[in-house]
């Protein structure tokens, strides 16, 4: 509410003083979903979980093949079919761990990434003059002067070099 309090004094000192506000918007979503960087680790994560996830239907497979075959099966390829069953399990078991640390990284590399984003829109209004730059999800209603700035961060972020920094 005092964010909401706070805006509203400062369009009504532009608006009293005579200075000609200039706003924009960004949809931070877009912006992260279109910036390369993103996008190359969002690819690289579900690579990751379709490992995990064939690694599961395997096991699921070779399951299912063990239960209906289990009663026919002579017993030193039962044992055999339980051991590499078990090995499969282990294999899961290890893979299932190293995703969830991936998972760790990966948010804390969206958690980067956002505040990347955050610097560029910043930057970018400082730069450009803009009175107020807003986060689209805020907006309930917005004018003909409003701009959304979406595409021009961007393509700023997708042409910023890594060693850039803003």
């Amino acid at each position: 509410m005092k964010r909401i309090v706070g805006i509203f004094i400062l369009l009504l000192s532009g608006v009293v003083f005579g200075q000609t506000l200039k706003i924009g918007y960004v949809d931070v979503k877009e912006v992260y979903y279109k910036y390369d960087k993103a996008v190359k680790m969002e690819e690289a994560f579900n690579k990751e979980v379709e490992r995990v996830s064939e690694l599961e239907k395997s096991i699921k497979k070779m399951q299912s093949e063990y239960e209906q075959k289990k009663d026919i099966m002579k017993p030193d390829e039962r044992i055999k079919k339980e051991a590499e069953l078990k090995l499969k399990m282990q294999e899961y078991s290890t893979t299932l761990g190293e995703f969830k640390k991936k998972m760790d990284e990966k948010q804390k590399e969206m958690e980067k990434i956002v505040e990347e984003i955050k610097k560029e829109v910043q930057a970018y209004g400082e730069k450009s003059k803009y009175t107020l730059i807003l986060s689209y999800t805020s907006i309930l209603y917005s004018g003909a002067d409003v701009v959304d700035i979406t595409d021009e961060i961007v393509k700023l972020m997708n042409n910023k070099k890594d060693g850039d920094k803003k």
